[in-house]
């Protein structure tokens, strides 16, 4: 795949999904370390702690995964406010496989649907980590909000599009993090994907960490 930016074509090469398990839901629900309770005296939800006296008394000695399924299913929208903007959608589980190589390289990436541009970002580790063990394989606190909404938010974007449309990843090894990031920011202004959404900073902090 080619791209044009900056009067420059920069060729970007193809990677597979392997598709492990489709639709997995309330993921959250297996986050087992903390009670409800433990969580709230964490900084990201101490706020949340009269809130939780008022609406969650019940289960707050519960494991917190728990414990927001039971509100869920009670039908006490209270357990969206422990998760993250994309932390209780549905998910696929993946891993990307292409040439070895380069997959142990990092990078820009970007997700192709039906030879449209969906998404750039970067990885500061290697694109195999990066696909592999984060975006392919959401992990239940990932889902909390102090997690990271921004696999979330792709792997859901990417479950909704299969398995009727072509999705695949494409890469760019580069190995200096301000070209990267000079590069990805560049591509994002020239062809606005719809996944890289800009307008909320709590939802995309496109930086080159995990």
């Amino acid at each position: 795949m080619l791209i044009q930016v900056k009067g420059e074509k920069i060729k970007f090469t193809k990677m597979e999904l392997i598709i492990l398990e489709q639709r997995v839901e309330n993921l959250f629900e297996s986050f087992d370390k903390k009670t409800l309770h433990e969580l709230t005296l964490q900084k990201k939800y101490d706020h949340l702690q009269e809130e939780v006296s008022r609406h969650a008394q019940h289960v707050m000695n519960l494991p917190a995964g728990k414990a927001l399924k039971r509100l869920k299913d009670e039908g006490n929208i209270f357990y969206k406010q422990f998760l993250n903007n994309y932390g209780d959608l549905t998910y696929t589980r993946f891993v990307v496989s292409g040439e070895e190589e380069l997959l142990k390289q990092k990078g820009i990436y970007t997700i192709i649907v039906n030879d449209e541009l969906k998404f750039c970002g970067v990885c500061a580790r290697t694109f195999k980590e990066r696909f592999n063990q984060h975006i392919g394989n959401i992990y239940a606190k990932g889902c909390f909000r102090d997690g990271t909404a921004t696999h979330c938010h792709v792997n859901a974007n990417i479950t909704l599009m299969l398995p009727d449309n072509d999705v695949h990843f494409a890469i760019y090894p580069m190995d200096n993090e301000k070209e990267m990031n000079s590069l990805k920011n560049a591509i994002i202004n020239r062809f606005e994907p719809e996944w890289n959404l800009r307008s909320n900073r709590d939802l995309y902090e496109l930086t080159s960490a995990f």
